[in-house]
């Protein structure tokens, strides 16, 4: 069901539907009227859930740069011994 629910109307005021699938304005802008999956979250679990990417993402990178670092002062300290 498809209706004029959407700013700008064609009317002084919009149309509020709440059965409607699909809602319209008068630029023939439209979009579904389903709910997003993240708004079904409250803020706190958002809030927990981007917090815990980040956590995990610097960890990989604090990994990633501590690998590196060690093989490359593996590889100095073996040109050290054939120096000497």
């Amino acid at each position: 069901f498809v209706t004029d629910c959407g700013v700008p109307s064609a009317f002084d005021e919009p149309l509020e539907c709440k059965h409607c699938t699909m809602c319209c304005n008068a630029n023939e802008d439209c979009h579904p009227e389903e709910e997003v999956q993240v708004a079904s979250l409250n803020y706190g679990t958002f809030a927990a859930v981007l917090f815990t990417c980040f956590f995990i993402v610097s960890c990989m990178v604090v990994l990633v740069f501590y690998t590196v670092d060690k093989r490359k002062n593996r590889g100095n300290a073996q040109t050290m011994s054939e120096e000497r």
